[in-house]
């Protein structure tokens, strides 16, 4: 029912079963920490939490009006819950949710967490709106329009989502053969994912990401020093600007937000040039250009992506892989998902 020559992915936001009410922010909830583990066990009134009774607990008189309030509503919480059960293992249950809830701040940079669903994170929706949700991601073969992988994950983007699915496929069905066409949209993309695939000897088809512009500029000479415009020069490894003067190699660096390296390169004549202030809004006059890492791979892509045999091939993704995931919220009821035993690992 699979031939596996053909494979489109795609990543669709779920909603968690948690509510925004129930998030605190990692100050509050050290010091909700402390008090749990010091004073819960004492047996305290709910009607005795004022202001001084949270004296001991170091990082409270730092808290704004809005954060010692949350303190004092989730300690009230957790003690009625206490009182009612009059059990250690609700005690114990309780500090294990708010170590958990702190392990998530390690894992990931995150400004609030979920005391009912600590592993979901915010991500916007189709509205434009952020709530608590995960990110599904399944990839459909398109003989049949079986789902061939599937997976859950905290990534905000689609990125870093490509190769498990790849990995998850081969897992469960059978390595990939030499050619086999992966379709993703323009959210997979990134020099990694195109080096990944490329390395498999896999055949991508991935849009690159167009940048939307604020302001649309009249001026045609800052057009014209675009990026795209720079010509390479692979021999020498130098860049060749529209006024045919060199931009040299400067050095490798990082970015770690965007988890790939890159180089950088650094014009020559720039000061000389009477195009300059039309060409870099730098100080210094001088143009400098940031070259992400395989970018000869990301322009054999592009560059095929402008063929019509690509064009149609990518084409094909949305009536396969988008319609799977149709079926699973609309027909099957996927459109919310409760607290994971077992999340992939970010990014």
């Amino acid at each position: 029912m699979t031939s596996l020559e053909q494979l489109s992915t795609d990543g669709s936001m779920v909603k968690a079963s948690a509510s925004k009410n129930n998030v605190v922010l990692e100050e509050v909830l050290r010091v909700i920490g402390e008090y749990v583990n010091n004073e819960l066990k004492k047996g305290i009134e709910v009607d005795k939490l004022e202001d001084e009774h949270f004296g001991n607990c170091r990082g409270y008189g730092q808290l704004n009006k809005s954060g010692k309030y949350k303190v004092k509503a989730v300690v009230a919480k957790y003690i009625k819950q206490v009182n009612k059960d009059n059990s250690n293992d609700r005690k114990k249950e309780i500090e294990d949710t708010v170590e958990e809830a702190l392990d998530e701040f390690k894992k990931d940079s995150i400004e609030k967490v979920s005391l009912t669903d600590k592993e979901s994170r915010f991500m916007k929706n189709k509205k434009g709106v952020f709530e608590l949700a995960y990110n599904s991601q399944i990839t459909v073969d398109h003989k049949q329009g079986i789902i061939v992988a599937n997976d859950i994950c905290q990534d905000r983007t689609d990125t870093y989502q490509l190769k498990p699915q790849i990995e998850l496929v081969e897992e469960n069905c059978v390595f990939l053969k030499e050619g086999t066409k992966i379709c993703a949209d323009s959210g997979y993309y990134s020099g990694n994912n195109i080096h990944y695939l490329n390395d498999k000897k896999l055949d991508p088809y991935i849009p690159e990401q167009k940048e939307v512009t604020k302001t649309i500029t009249e001026n045609v000479e800052e057009l014209r020093f675009n990026i795209s415009n720079f010509e390479y020069n692979e021999e020498i490894d130098e860049f060749i600007c529209p006024e045919n003067q060199r931009l040299k190699f400067l050095y490798e660096g990082y970015e770690k937000e965007r988890k790939r390296k890159y180089r950088l390169y650094k014009g020559t004549e720039c000061k000389k040039c009477k195009f300059s202030k039309n060409c870099t809004k730098r100080k210094d006059g001088i143009r400098h250009l940031k070259i992400a890492e395989f970018s000869k791979e990301r322009k054999q892509l592009a560059d095929k992506m402008e063929t019509e045999e690509a064009k149609k091939i990518y084409g094909q993704r949305k009536q396969v892989v988008e319609p799977a995931i149709g079926n699973c919220k609309e027909n099957l009821g996927f459109t919310g998902c409760l607290k994971t035993q077992t999340i992939s690992t970010i990014g």
